[in-house]
């Protein structure tokens, strides 16, 4: 009787071990996947921003105010791909927002725009482009201040990205007149 007492105890004690031991192993399988999916995410935004200030830092090749528009939600510029001085049909280029998908656009006729993030992996919420006065630095660019607030679809609370873009074929001489800037802070 005392022999299967103790084997009840022994069965009992290593159940509740194997319990504890797998109730760990998914939750550390369940933090790892989510530390997965976080990174994932962050590398995806990373790229998403670093794609927005290498495109833009080409803008305005041309020289031509009239071929940089720049609204709050949209930045329209060209680019002189094979220095002919002449506008081709893929030098138009640009970044807006439509609905949650940041889109470039890729051709002047018809215009064409091509979505920069998948909506399942996060959202952008909003994108914001505002000029930056840089008084002690006009002979560099005019800086460009660019803000993006996502989403990630595992993440609750949304994430704003700022970077700053020196525009160094823009100045203020060429900027186009019905724009304005903050001061740089």
């Amino acid at each position: 009787m005392l022999a299967m007492v103790n084997l009840l105890l022994g069965l009992t004690l290593g159940l509740s071990l194997l319990a504890a031991a797998s109730t760990w192993a998914a939750l550390q399988w369940r933090s790892d996947r989510l530390i997965v999916q976080r990174s994932q995410t962050q590398q995806e935004l990373r790229a998403l921003m670093d794609t927005l200030v290498h495109d833009i830092r080409r803008a305005q090749f041309q020289g031509d105010p009239q071929n940089l528009q720049i609204s709050p939600h949209q930045l329209l510029f060209t680019v002189n791909r094979n220095d002919n001085t002449l506008r081709d049909n893929n030098e138009c280029s640009g970044f807006r927002l439509n609905g949650n998908l940041l889109q470039t656009q890729t051709s002047c006729q018809p215009v064409v725009w091509t979505s920069l993030n998948d909506s399942r992996s996060f959202q952008v919420l909003a994108l914001k482009f505002q000029w930056e006065c840089d008084t002690e630095s006009s002979s560099q660019g005019d800086l460009l201040l660019i803000e993006v607030q996502t989403q990630a679809s595992q993440e609750p609370i949304p994430t704003t990205w700022q970077r700053h873009v020196r525009m160094r074929n823009v100045h203020a001489r060429m900027r186009p007149t019905t724009t304005t800037c903050t001061s740089a802070a």
